[in-house]
């Protein structure tokens, strides 16, 4: 953890016990904010928004947190969610509620989206960090309006990586994968929480090959699609080469985004 150049700024003289709790969960140093030196590329700090990952650089983007009772996360509950493509593409119907892993949780905007509907969502995060954030967001969502507290008991969520060692606890009827890719250089800046946890997680798989980042999606779909007893659902840029380069089943198309569904036998 300390190689990834991470500190937790504590808020007040003294640490709190929330905070020195959390750094030694993390095994990261905490300090106060006038120790920051330019060779810590991230740091973490808790506020009245809860806790917050930023990057240490000038002109960098915002802080980033996990907030299901953010505007944008309550509009998109609201703008005609059976017809968005990632509900079509997972299959879900008044009807048919799957269960379902999440086997690359991110911040965790379309577990609690699939979560919402009424699926039972195990959401899967292999970075400490992530994990934490999403925790944090999950323990503030509990106590928010009534519209988010009701919908987190229908998450859970584990500080693994999601591959071929995964043994779940019970059948699931979906997995859903969201890859990380990295950026490309001819598109314009993402948005602000994926910028920043592709600065914080892309690194290694920009280092790779092309082939070795090829075979890794390979093994990855593959486990999940030992898993899954329904279908596997991947979520992709819409121009995206299909993740390790497997033809699905199915393709539900975006104005940005493509979800690509692979059936089980």
């Amino acid at each position: 953890m300390k190689s990834l150049q991470i500190v937790l700024v504590q808020c007040q003289e003294l640490a709190s016990a929330e905070e020195i709790t959390l750094s030694k969960s993390l095994n990261i140093s905490i300090i106060v904010f006038a120790q920051l030196t330019s060779s810590t590329k991230f740091y973490l700090r808790f506020s009245n928004e809860g806790l917050s990952l930023f990057l240490n650089e000038a002109k960098a983007p915002g802080a980033v947190s996990v907030n299901f009772s953010q505007a944008s996360m309550q509009r998109r509950m609201k703008n005609s969610i059976s017809k968005q493509g990632i509900v079509k593409a997972v299959g879900i119907k008044r009807s048919n509620l799957p269960s379902i892993v999440d086997g690359t949780a991110g911040l965790g905007k379309d577990s609690f989206l699939l979560a919402s509907l009424g699926c039972s969502v195990t959401m899967y995060e292999r970075s400490p960090i992530v994990h934490a954030l999403l925790a944090d967001g999950l323990q503030r969502g509990a106590t928010a309006d009534a519209a988010v507290a009701a919908v987190i008991p229908n998450l859970q969520l584990r500080n693994f990586n999601f591959d071929a060692t995964i043994k779940l606890d019970q059948s699931v009827d979906v997995v859903y994968l969201d890859p990380m890719f990295p950026e490309s250089k001819r598109s314009a800046r993402v948005k602000k929480d994926m910028y920043l946890l592709q600065r914080l997680l892309g690194g290694e798989q920009r280092a790779r090959s092309k082939q070795e980042n090829q075979r890794d999606e390979f093994n990855l779909l593959d486990a999940a699609k030992n898993m899954a007893e329904k279908r596997v659902v991947v979520k992709r840029g819409k121009a995206s080469p299909y993740m390790g380069a497997c033809k699905p089943d199915v393709e539900f198309k975006g104005s940005s985004n493509r979800y690509d569904v692979y059936l089980s036998v």
